[in-house]
């Protein structure tokens, strides 16, 4: 792909220079033309010079003159060189650069697709290898008593649903355009939120306090409810056990803010531009533990916020926990 785009890089840059040499010679030969024509007016033989040359001295002027206008003419067309020699120079390196500017978002995308149907192709394998070697397992034994081919089974349906989350899971990212926004209670959307992870809290026994008031958002409250609920699932699981996740909220301006905190393992620095990506792998910047899930919760989560006019975004520290802001317009 890097080749594909060099190599496009370098066509596009010819084409620019190409428009780019047509315009600077015919705004040259204009520029030539109309001087040529100004020196051979200013420079003719005319009633005043017949009466100061009236004999032969007549002839050497008019040779005089002719020199001049042959003279102008060449520093004319030595300048209007220099100028399309610099014209190109300069202009062949804001083509490779205006070039690359805008083949770079296709080549962005391009990877962006490729690294997905990887990913994809990753995320799908393995179910599908379980599900073909236990169903390989099921034909070939002969033995299998009842109780071995309904784990076998329960495994397989565990697994079919597994693919079918995932499938859900991108149906979801690839539809959210835009949602209808009204005016919404933060805090009925993060006690609603709350109530969801209470389980997976408990589990781990972690506390989740929240501290968000009557603040009031322009958002979707069930998109808003299903994105805190991703963030909180997120926080749960990347916290030690004992800990606290929690979730406030402010104005600011003519926007309000929801955090989520939390006091887990923290991200690297070098991690946060990718923690949105799809199929982004969080346990391996802030956890070693293996942790559940596809990795496209938090792409949801901020294709979610978008979708409501919103903007998401995480500031971290390694082994001091991680926040998440939901900005909202009020």
């Amino acid at each position: 792909m890097g080749r594909f785009f060099s190599s496009a890089t370098v066509r596009l840059t010819g084409w620019y220079m190409l428009i780019l040499t047509v315009l600077s010679l015919l705004f040259s030969g204009i520029v030539y033309n109309i001087t040529a024509t100004e020196l051979h007016k200013t420079g003719g033989p005319n009633n005043q010079s017949q009466i100061l040359y009236p004999y032969g001295a007549l002839n050497d002027f008019e040779d005089w003159r002719q020199a001049r206008e042959r003279e102008g003419k060449t520093r004319l067309v030595t300048s209007l060189v220099i100028f399309n020699a610099v014209v190109i120079a300069t202009g062949g390196l804001a083509s490779y650069y205006l070039a690359k500017r805008t083949l770079q978002p296709i080549e962005e995308a391009l990877e962006a697709q490729t690294r997905f149907s990887s990913d994809a192709a990753h995320e799908l394998r393995t179910p599908l290898a379980v599900m073909q070697s236990e169903i390989e397992i099921g034909l070939r034994g002969s033995k299998v008593t009842a109780a071995e081919q309904r784990e076998m089974l329960e495994s397989t349906l565990d697994e079919v649903e597994r693919l079918r989350s995932l499938t859900d899971r991108l149906l979801l990212l690839s539809n959210f355009k835009s949602v209808e926004v009204t005016p919404t209670s933060l805090d009925d959307v993060a006690t609603e939120a709350i109530n969801r992870v209470i389980p997976l809290a408990q589990a781990k026994k972690i506390g989740i306090e929240s501290a968000v008031g009557k603040e009031k958002a322009l958002a979707n409250a069930e998109v808003l409810t299903d994105t805190l609920v991703v963030l909180l699932d997120n926080a749960i699981k990347y916290s030690p056990k004992k800990s606290t996740v929690t979730i406030t909220a402010k104005e600011q301006g003519k926007h309000v803010l929801l955090n989520v905190t939390d006091s887990g393992h923290g991200i690297d620095e070098k991690d946060i531009p990718h923690i949105f990506d799809r199929f982004y792998r969080a346990d391996t910047s802030r956890s070693k533990a293996h942790v559940e899930g596809h990795g496209l919760g938090l792409s949801i989560a901020k294709r979610s916020v978008e979708a409501m006019g919103g903007a998401i975004s995480v500031t971290s520290a390694l082994d001091k926990g991680t926040t998440f802001t939901i900005r909202l317009n009020s």
